[in-house]
């Protein structure tokens, strides 16, 4: 089993239905080509909830991306459909991202410490806490470059569908929180 390291919100995270999915990932970096796991967004902050996705960056060893990428499915089940986000030419990153059968969504990326850039708050949850100090360290994306960046990569079909099962799911517990588990008018 990986060691996995403690953070805030891991007491919260491990009552999730997402924690044995994650401990799932965490056991397949646990070697080489690849060098740890970082945990961005809400499960991060210590704010996930059980509609979460799991936001993610898999390190790999410096000059072993190549490898680390064709290995990329070993980092989740098979029966999980699957999808990648193109490298960037001149980056050693990528995306790849994938939806478990039982509906939780991994959103993430694979790359090398030099070569990927993230926002805080970010969390190592394998690998040694030094990693974080080698992560090219970046701001929030404003509205202003969001609405730029929009076509730059578009979403995933299945990833997209997710997100507004997501919005819509917690607008009806939002607005009917007595009628949990009803569905209708």
């Amino acid at each position: 089993m990986a060691q996995i390291n403690d953070w805030p919100g891991r007491r919260s995270a491990e009552h999730l239905r997402q924690w044995p999915r994650l401990l799932g990932l965490a056991e397949s970096v646990g070697r080489p080509p690849f060098l740890g796991l970082v945990l961005l967004g809400s499960f991060a902050r210590g704010e996930a909830d059980e509609l979460s996705d799991v936001d993610f960056v898999v390190l790999a060893v410096e000059g072993r991306f190549a490898e680390a990428w064709e290995q990329r499915h070993s980092l989740h089940p098979s029966d999980a459909a699957c999808w990648d986000y193109p490298r960037p030419p001149d980056r050693e990153v990528a995306g790849h991202r994938w939806l478990t059968q039982d509906l939780v969504l991994f959103d993430g990326l694979i790359g090398t410490p030099s070569a990927t850039r993230v926002a805080d708050p970010l969390h190592v949850l394998v690998g040694d806490e030094a990693l974080s100090r080698q992560l090219v360290k970046r701001g929030p994306i404003s509205d202003a470059e969001r609405e730029e960046r929009k076509d730059e990569i578009a979403l995933h079909e299945i990833e997209q569908l997710y997100g507004r099962l997501k919005l819509a799911f917690r607008a009806h517990l939002a607005l009917a929180p007595d009628r949990r588990g009803e569905i209708g008018p």
